[in-house]
């Protein structure tokens, strides 16, 4: 006879993170994922070779004969180069690991572990927050160690553009007065990005004076405010134990691993979650503030900020329309309600913008139409390269979905499907689905614009993550997900992440 609560076992044991079916359909995904990679490159032949900034194709010498600066290009001692420089999916050079690497490598994940599974057995909920935040940051900065020192952290940051336009900065607001007629001068990451991009290195610069401790206090500024920010957002949505482990997981995925040290778009993922933690604040002036100080600081950083003014947008519409109501006239009502918060917020941002031309002179849109026009020199992509356009739309999909990796992928699949189809009446899951879905909407209508123009959505795209990692929660907490398997999800996600620390020089 089998009793409910050994019919609960069993369920739950069927949906276990290594249970036959889903070890079989994290194996189709990889598969799935090898042979598009194996359909690009066999339909497109050498056309599939993209171009490094400047025109250079990979392999080939920058003007003047000089080899590539930087990481790239360079072997760490020990090392061989397998790989060609710059190629999708994997932006950088492939490298067969010295044996000196490789036991770096595997002392590190030995060594994780064997703590993650000390701490969640003898602490588990308890788990402090600022222990996490400590321990994530370690380990980036010793995944990043794998190669030395020089390569791993100096000369990611020393020999990168951003960090060589700001050091040629003598005064911060003439920087910004004269950002227009600069804009053509900086290199060309720089160019494509507003003023707040190099400033930051800049500010980073002028505390540390080092190549070195500049990375790490990007990444130590970028893993704290990440940490706090995700936490917040995951508690209103669930508990502290899985608000604890959401933080955990989200500091050991590979593209926060390989990309959060000296990185800026690693500033631009923690501010995404600033303006996301604040909006849904509930204090209505720390949300109002809050929202339109990140919300700024955003926008003054990256112009991919476009993609959080249409999340905003999204989610109030999404949110509005789940309103039921028959007549037509109450439901634009309700629509036009919920957006008065993010066309205030877009409103008071566009205000500072109005205000900084005023004052320094400083034209946003100008910047932005100049940055543009480099990403797009002959025109909107679709309408001159239909082909192309197609491609780097697949490929700026299939570079998140393959950093994120085969496990955490179906995870997030599976959860989403179910809390599609519970988010019907219970008012917490249908937010979580609204933000999941405003989210995927909002990186759509990103990428439907040609940005960016060729697949580097792993290091670009950092800021979607959290957003991943929502179905991939609501699937441990439907299937009541053993403390056992939480442990092997963060090994998994881990090893990926040492793995591609091994086998790559990753280009920033």
């Amino acid at each position: 006879m089998t009793t409910p609560e050994h019919t609960t076992n069993n369920n739950s044991n069927m949906q276990g993170l290594l249970s036959r079916d889903n070890i079989k359909a994290y194996l189709l995904t990889m598969f799935g994922m090898t042979a598009i990679i194996a359909l690009y490159y066999l339909l497109l032949g050498s056309a599939a070779r993209m171009q490094l900034p400047g025109g250079q194709l990979p392999g080939d010498q920058p003007a003047g004969g000089q080899p590539p600066n930087g990481p790239i290009g360079q072997l760490p001692v020990g090392g061989t180069g397998i790989g060609a420089l710059n190629s999708w999916p994997l932006w950088g050079q492939l490298l067969v690991p010295s044996l000196l690497e490789l036991s770096i490598g595997i002392a590190i994940f030995i060594v994780f572990g064997l703590m993650i599974t000390y701490v969640y057995r003898q602490k588990g909920v308890r788990t402090s927050i600022y222990l996490i935040v400590i321990v994530g940051l370690l380990l980036i900065i010793a995944t990043n160690l794998i190669h030395g020192v020089q390569i791993g952290i100096e000369q990611t940051m020393g020999t990168g553009e951003i960090f060589a336009d700001a050091l040629n900065i003598d005064n911060i607001i003439n920087f910004i007065s004269n950002f227009e007629t600069l804009q053509p001068s900086l290199t060309l990451h720089a160019q494509t990005q507003p003023p707040g991009a190099v400033l930051t290195i800049y500010l980073l610069y002028l505390v540390f004076n080092s190549p070195i401790f500049v990375a790490i206090g990007l990444c130590a500024v970028s893993v704290i405010g990440s940490a706090f920010f995700l936490r917040g957002i995951v508690r209103q949505l669930f508990d502290d134990e899985n608000a604890q482990y959401a933080t955990f997981l989200y500091l050991v995925l590979p593209a926060v691993q390989v990309y959060y040290l000296a990185n800026i778009y690693a500033i631009v993922a923690t501010l995404v979650l600033g303006v996301l933690y604040f909006y849904f604040h509930s204090d209505r002036k720390v949300a109002a503030i809050g929202s339109f100080v990140s919300l700024f600081l955003l926008t003054f950083v990256t112009f991919l900020s476009v993609f959080m003014v249409f999340f905003l947008f999204t989610y109030e519409i999404l949110k509005s329309n789940s309103i039921k109501t028959d007549n037509i006239v109450n439901r634009l009502k309700n629509i036009l309600i919920s957006m008065k918060n993010p066309i205030l917020l877009s409103l008071s941002v566009g205000a500072v913008y109005g205000l900084l031309l005023v004052t320094l002179g400083f034209n946003y849109i100008n910047a932005f139409l100049y940055a543009s026009s480099l990403e797009n020199p002959n025109g909107f992509m679709l309408f001159v390269s239909p082909v192309e356009y197609l491609t780097t739309r697949i490929q700026d999909i299939l570079d998140i979905v393959i950093f994120f990796g085969p496990v955490l992928s179906v995870l997030a699949y599976r959860g989403f499907v179910t809390l599609r189809k519970e988010a019907v009446d219970n008012q917490v899951d249908l937010k979580k689905y609204h933000i999941i879905l405003a989210a995927l909407i909002a990186l759509g209508l990103l990428f439907l614009t040609g940005t960016p123009k060729k697949g580097e959505t792993a290091r670009i795209c950092l800021f979607i993550l959290p957003f991943l990692l929502i179905p991939v929660l609501i699937y441990i907490q439907k299937t009541n997900m053993s403390q056992r398997d939480k442990i092997i999800l963060l090994v998994l996600v881990f090893g990926q992440t040492v793995l591609l620390q091994l086998i790559g020089l990753w280009i920033w």
